[in-house]
């Protein structure tokens, strides 16, 4: 957590001293597309596996970089990589059983933009597999190393300055593949966060 906090400085120190150079210039330029933006994520949740229900509330968060290439104005690619906490999590009067699941999760997405680029406030779709590397198996035998699932999100960019913008989505994972396989059910992981970030544009 220290690592990513002094990496969060330091980016928002990055952004901050570049926003202002670029938007020093009198008149100021006309707002230009930026092909690729890169930035700082975090997320916040609840995750649970599948097929099991009535899980208790799991605390679930992820921690990252994303960069996103935007070849045309409402379409782009993204790519993000984090270290993301998950599992699921039991409680019953008599005990309260935890499992605990983190995960090196790369997950690649295909972004809808709406609206033009020149608007400030711009709603945005995502869709894309992802791929997570159990970082914790020592202390969950029988686990797989790998995970592979899809993502989904909705949500929105706002810009805060010339090429910096503020990302807010709500998403969903599912898991597709069995993670726990000594068993004779079909283990899939789950998870639902608010995911907040910052990138800016070059």
């Amino acid at each position: 957590m220290k690592k990513i906090t002094i990496l969060l400085a330091f980016v928002l120190t990055a952004v901050i001293s570049y926003s202002q150079n670029n938007n020093s210039i009198i008149p100021p330029k006309p707002i230009e597309q930026s092909k690729f933006s890169i930035g700082v994520k975090g997320a916040f949740g609840h995750s649970f596996l599948m097929p099991y229900s009535n899980p208790s509330f799991m605390p679930s968060w992820d921690a990252g970089m994303s960069a996103i290439y935007s070849p045309f104005e409402h379409l782009g690619f993204g790519i993000d990589g984090t270290y993301s906490r998950e599992g699921v999590k039991f409680e019953t009067p008599e005990y309260t059983s935890e499992t605990e699941l983190n995960y090196v999760r790369v997950p690649v997405k295909v972004i809808y933009f709406f609206r033009d680029y020149e608007k400030d406030f711009r709603p945005k779709v995502a869709i894309g597999p992802t791929i997570g590397f159990l970082t914790n198996k020592g202390e969950n035998a029988g686990y797989n190393k790998t995970d592979i699932g899809a993502n989904a999100s909705l949500g929105f960019n706002y810009r805060l300055l010339r090429a910096v913008w503020l990302n807010l989505d709500a998403s969903y994972y599912q898991g597709l593949t069995d993670v726990y396989k000594s068993n004779n059910e079909k283990d899939l992981n789950g998870n639902v966060r608010l995911n907040l970030g910052l990138s800016f544009g070059f």
